[in-house]
Formats: structure tokens, sequence, C-alpha cells
């Protein structure tokens, strides 16, 4: 068995590797806790077991409804807030309609947040009458809005910040938005720091609610409603020289390991064990820019075939001290060998899963 001068044994290094596998689960731990909570039910009478209302494709408008057109124009999006699902606008849109119908004191915007801070300022008192015949009001909106954000392709995910229109008094019969796709559009200076802008898209929408709000006399209220959708996506240079990087160095001083002689053990153990190390605390910051989901996110996975990636060599070097009963050359040179065939496949195979992982997930 290699030993160094200091009789570095099996056991030894099984004991190191052992004492070093529990620091990393304490460290892993210390920023988790765990609670139970125990749900207590009613006997009452239940009113709802499952949710109701949903919104869809708005297809053919009725033929008495009043068409209103709704335009944007994007001057501002910042404060994007990830663990909140919440993002800050500003901008202006605009109605424009026949007849004397009155969209305007009906406007609701669905998903803001905070409807104290939502500032919806009219640019004149009453509608302009245009040439055609038509009215147009035109106003300056700034607020807060939530967007559920999807981060299963962390830090390579595109995500939407959605702005939905809807009409709160007027039912689908009535009043039906139809996206102005002519002239809206975002200011050239409208940046997102962190995420490239990648235009803007509109969905024309029914909103059915599973309830007559206690009219008895219907079942079932459709509303018009219209979301405009601001395409970002996170900038690469997050992931290939931030994130990717460090792990990338991380995983080739492990691998450098298996290019040292057999008979440095203590030298051979050390690099993976300070790798192993190293990689917890480099997940642990490169999740800091997101909040903690129940599902692994891609940087997790990317994780995970470097834990996979660094074990097995650890578990090469173990396996190279056992299998080294004596210090005789042809017996190095054997295990060198085998040290450096190990070293090709799983540079190879850990590029390739890591390849696949970004490739399916963008």
């Amino acid at each position: 068995m290699f030993k160094s001068k200091a009789g570095f044994s099996l056991k030894k290094l099984t004991a190191t590797f052992m004492i070093m596998f529990a620091g990393i689960s304490i460290v892993g731990l210390s920023g988790c806790s765990t609670a139970s909570s125990h749900h207590a039910h009613g006997h009452g009478v239940t009113v709802a077991s499952a949710p109701g209302g949903t919104y869809a494709d708005a297809g053919t408008p009725a033929a008495s409804a009043t068409k209103v057109t709704v335009g944007m124009y994007g001057v501002n999006a910042y404060e994007i807030d990830t663990a909140s699902n919440t993002f800050y606008f500003k901008g202006y849109m605009w109605l424009r309609w026949a007849g004397d119908a009155d969209p305007v004191s009906s406007l609701e915007f669905a998903n803001s947040v905070e409807e104290w801070g939502l500032m919806v300022t009219n640019l004149t008192e009453e509608p302009v009458k245009l040439a055609d015949g038509q009215n147009l009001m035109t106003m300056r909106v700034q607020g807060r809005f939530f967007q559920p954000f999807d981060l299963s392709n962390y830090p390579l995910d595109a995500q939407v910040l959605q702005i939905t229109l809807e009409d709160s008094v007027n039912d689908n019969t009535a009043i039906v938005y139809v996206p102005d796709t002519t002239d809206s559009t975002y200011d050239a200076s409208f940046k997102v720091p962190g995420w490239t802008v990648d235009g803007i898209t509109a969905d024309q929408l029914t909103h059915t609610y599973d309830t007559n709000f206690g009219d008895t006399s219907i079942t079932t209220s459709k509303y018009s409603a219209l979301s405009f959708n601001i395409g970002i996506d996170r900038a690469e240079n997050l992931f290939w020289w931030k994130l990717l990087l460090p792990l990338a160095l991380v995983l080739i001083t492990n691998w450098l390991a298996l290019l040292i002689s057999p008979r440095l053990v203590e030298v051979r153990t050390a690099m993976p064990a300070t790798a192993l190390l190293t990689t917890v605390f480099l997940q642990q910051s490169s999740l800091d820019a997101i909040p903690q989901v129940s599902s692994l996110v891609l940087m997790d996975l990317i994780y995970v075939v470097a834990y996979g990636a660094i074990v097995l060599t650890f578990a090469q070097i173990i396996w190279d001290n056992h299998k080294g009963k004596n210090d005789e050359d042809e017996v190095v040179a054997s295990i060198a060998r085998a040290d450096r065939w190990s070293l090709l496949l799983q540079v190879i195979a850990t590029l390739a899963v890591i390849a696949w992982l970004v490739v399916s997930h963008s």
C-alpha cells in the first residue's frame, strides 16, 4: 500500500474523506431549516373544491361588441424581482374606438400589484375625436405588475413581462379589445439590466369567471382581456463567465490529481477534497440571484454532474491506494496509465452531459 513519510494509509484516507463529507453536510444544512405544519380543516359546508375561471383565446367577437383598439409604447422596465414575481413598468397606452361606449372608465389592469401605487394618468380630460370619427384616449402608465417567473432554465432562462388589461364592467358582448399591431412598440432606450429585450407580442383573450357575481340571471361571466408580452432573455455572459468558468476551474483542479504520481497519496486526496468543498460554496453563491424553488434548475443539474465527477475522482484515488499494496514500479506505472484513461473518460463524459443539459434547456 502506498504510504507517505508520515505513514498515510488507506484507513487515514477513509477517515479524512468521512470527516470532509460530514463537514459538507453541516455546511449544506446550515442554511436550511425544516418545519412541519398541520392544516386544520373545518367541518362546514363545502363552498368550492377547485378553482374556477380561465383566460382563453378570444375567438370571434360578438357582432354587437364595440371593438376597442389598444396600443402600448414601452419606456422602461425595472426591478425585476423573481422572488416576489413582480416587475415595474413605465410607458404609454391608448384606447381607440368608435361609437358612444366608454371603455376608459371600466379599464382595469388585471395583474397590477399595489393598486395604490399604480399611476394611470389620462393625457387629456376627454377622449380626442379623430378625423375618421373614432375616439382616442392616451394615458401614461407606471406601476408594479405580477408575473410568475419560470426559473427551470436558470441561468439561460427567457422570461415574459406581461401587462394584462381587462374590462371590469362590460362583458365581451359589449366591449372587445383588439391589439394595435401597427403602432405598439418600445423606446430605443428601453433597457432591462442583465437582460436582452426580445420584442413585444399581444394576446387577445377572454376571461371567463366561473361565477355570476351574485346575478342569478346568468351562470358565468365573460370579459374581454388583452395582454402585452415583453420578451426578455437573460444575458448569457452571466452563465459563461460568472457561473460556468469558476466551476470549470474547480473541475480541472480536481482532475489534475489523476496526473500526479500515485505515490503522493496525500496530495492526490487533498485536491478533490478541496474541489468538493469549493463546489458546495460555488453552488450556494450561484443561486443567490434567484429564490429557492422546489425543483432543480439548470444550474443545479450542472452542479450535480460536477459532484459526480469529483466523487468519481475521489473513488479512483481510493481504489488506487487500495490496489497498490506494494510500491513496485510496474504497479505504479499501471495505476498511472489507468488514471490517465479515467481522466480522459471523465472529461469527455462530463463535457458531453453538460453540453446536452445546456442545449436541451436553451
